[in-house]
């Protein structure tokens, strides 16, 4: 099992966050789409995805703050 987190929008176009433990991102969705018949996925990701995602933001950033512009060397 993975510890999937998602981002939903609902039927009124507010976003809210749900975590879900499932086998894979399919039946992760699968679910969301089960518990939530009225609302949509925007992200889903697993807790590691997040991590990364999270991580790549702060090295970008910490890029720009040293001055450096994009395309960045992601080498």
């Amino acid at each position: 099992m993975f510890s999937f987190h998602a981002v939903m929008l609902d039927e009124t176009g507010c976003e809210f966050g749900v975590s879900i433990y499932s086998a894979s991102h399919a039946d992760a969705a699968e679910q969301l789409a089960e518990d939530y018949p009225e609302s949509r996925i925007v992200q889903l990701e697993t807790t590691g995805q997040s991590r990364q995602r999270e991580a790549d933001l702060y090295h970008r950033l910490q890029r720009e703050m040293d001055g450096e512009q994009p395309p960045y060397d992601w080498d």
